[in-house]
């Protein structure tokens, strides 16, 4: 598939889960420490991967606490519970809205190949 076409079926999760309220990270700014939603072509591999983003407040604060094995902190709790939320409401949006979605296989996140959408 060539890359233009991976591009248009990136646009178009990006537009379905803006129709149902997600705010999507800008192409190339994955890195906004605002989060937010995710989507990325992945040429090379064929598929568009779709995974949410925490706020860098939340995630750093997080990453210290399990750091120093602290992972019974509340902040630990809370991202993890938003983290797995999310990545479970996208799954569960993304298939509602006729995608065919599988689970990254190295973490949260959801694989969204041409052929299976």
């Amino acid at each position: 598939m060539a890359l233009t076409e991976l591009e248009a079926l990136a646009a178009r999760v990006r537009f379905d889960l803006a129709s149902a309220g997600f705010t999507s990270v800008a192409p190339g700014h994955e890195d906004d420490p605002e989060g937010g939603l995710l989507v990325s072509v992945f040429e090379d591999l064929d598929h568009v991967h779709v995974s949410w983003g925490m706020h860098d407040r939340l995630h750093e604060a997080a990453t210290d606490m399990q750091d120093a094995g602290r992972q019974s902190e509340d902040v630990v709790i809370r991202y993890e519970t938003t983290r797995a939320t999310m990545h479970l409401a996208l799954g569960s949006i993304l298939n509602a809205f006729g995608y065919h979605t599988r689970p990254h296989a190295l973490g949260f996140g959801h694989i969204i190949r041409p052929t299976t959408q």
